[in-house]
């Protein structure tokens, strides 16, 4: 596998606000990445005439259509219009480091035997008001989670979204099995058709973006409509178990965390750098999602 082998796929949805930054990232990985897909699903704000900006400045940089509405079918546009050898799928908002790309290329040369079919990395939310707080929590009070580095890495049932990679065999050999429906978490699906198919999904400790923390502002309704779509995922699958638990213990358990997080996030005033209790009451309105 060359060291330029890498396809990256980018849906958008009026994403004007989050997308020159993403872009302007990945361009600076051109040493490793063959060709950046940006998919447009139906923008009406100024999303493709700001790619139109980087189509212009580098060759590697193309952007199609895709008229019917949703996160799967841009994503699947993205995945079918690519030509890499391995093909990456993150979101508009994700912000890759320096060393993205090239941790990529390297894992999948190492794998001569392919024994790995998919891979993802670590999320962590950028631009919050407690900073790094919170991640200094989890890495106290949740062992685990400190000792992941230490496992560079691990074969898991699912792949996430914002930061995921199949082969480009692995994309074909599941391409009729995943769902186009929109009430299903895409990524959660492909994780497990891969596996229902024989394959394995690494987690790689060492391969973490940046991701804004526009999921952690959206209203406790919103969220749990969200979240729903995990069990009817697992359900989809006949995972049944995993179903109950997704919904029975963990969307209560997240949904309480979201709403104490979604106090405080409500409560800080980006202007002003301080909190206060009233900006909890401000009306507000969830991201309209495709």
């Amino acid at each position: 596998m060359d060291s330029k082998c890498l396809s990256v796929v980018v849906p958008t949805f009026n994403e004007e606000e989050v997308i020159g930054e993403c872009l302007e990232r990945l361009s600076r990985q051109l040493d490793h990445i063959l060709e950046i897909v940006v998919v447009d699903n139906n923008s009406t704000d100024k999303t493709a005439d700001i790619v139109a900006t980087f189509t212009e400045r580098y060759p590697e940089i193309r952007m199609i259509s895709e008229t019917r509405q949703g996160l799967v079918f841009a994503r699947n546009a993205g995945l079918d219009a690519s030509v890499g050898p391995a093909v990456a799928r993150i979101d508009s908002d994700t912000l890759v480091p320096p060393h993205w790309a090239r941790t990529i290329v390297a894992f999948l040369q190492e794998d001569t035997a392919h024994d790995w079919a998919a891979l993802c990395g670590w999320g962590e939310a950028y631009g919050l008001p407690y900073g790094n707080a919170l991640s200094d929590l989890k890495e106290r009070f949740m062992p685990l989670r400190s000792r992941r580095k230490k496992h560079r890495v691990k074969d898991v049932p699912v792949l996430y979204g914002s930061n995921m990679v199949l082969r480009r065999e692995t994309w074909l050999q599941v391409r009729d099995r995943v769902s186009s429906r929109r009430d299903l978490f895409e990524d959660v699906d492909t994780g497990l058709c891969v596996k229902e198919t024989g394959g394995r999904n690494a987690l790689l400790a060492d391969l973490t973006v940046g991701v804004s923390p526009r999921r952690m502002e959206t209203s406790p309704l919103g969220f749990v409509t969200y979240m729903l779509c995990l069990p009817r995922t697992l359900m989809l699958h006949k995972r049944f178990v995993w179903a109950a638990l997704a919904a029975l213990v963990y969307l209560p358990m997240v949904t309480v965390l979201h709403v104490g997080r979604l106090m405080v996030i409500r409560a800080y005033d980006k202007e002003t750098g301080e909190f206060a209790v009233r900006n909890v009451l401000r009306p507000t309105s969830d991201r309209i999602m495709p």
